[in-house]
């Protein structure tokens, strides 16, 4: 199904009019109109709050379905495999903090000692 038919069911789907999905997006119905006739299409961020007015994903609403899901609920079984990071982990994502750390004790040693 190409894109234009399927902005025009969606639209027909949730019971709207082009005058109300025009005002959701803040343009003109003509540009809604273009759209479903196939004379233009939306750019990106019309895309993206066109799936969000649909409460679809963007790739269902380009192409009618969906390529990739999602896993929405674990099984309790896999949730102790990765949930537990490692001090290598930390260390990776900040190592930046080894410079404040650094000199506080310089300065604690510095104040102690002389």
């Amino acid at each position: 199904m190409n894109l234009e038919n399927r902005l025009k069911e969606l639209r027909e789907q949730h019971k709207y009019t082009q005058d109300d999905v025009a005002c959701f997006l803040n343009i003109s119905r003509q540009s809604v109109s273009k759209w479903e006739l196939g004379k233009g299409y939306p750019d990106i961020d019309n895309l993206r709050r066109l799936s969000d007015l649909y409460k679809i994903s963007l790739d269902q609403l380009i192409t009618g379905e969906e390529k990739y899901h999602t896993q929405v609920a674990s099984d309790s079984s896999d949730s102790n495999e990765s949930d537990h990071k490692t001090v290598g982990d930390f260390l990776w994502r900040h190592w930046w903090l080894v410079f404040p750390v650094f000199g506080m004790l310089s300065t604690w040693f510095y104040y102690y000692y002389y």
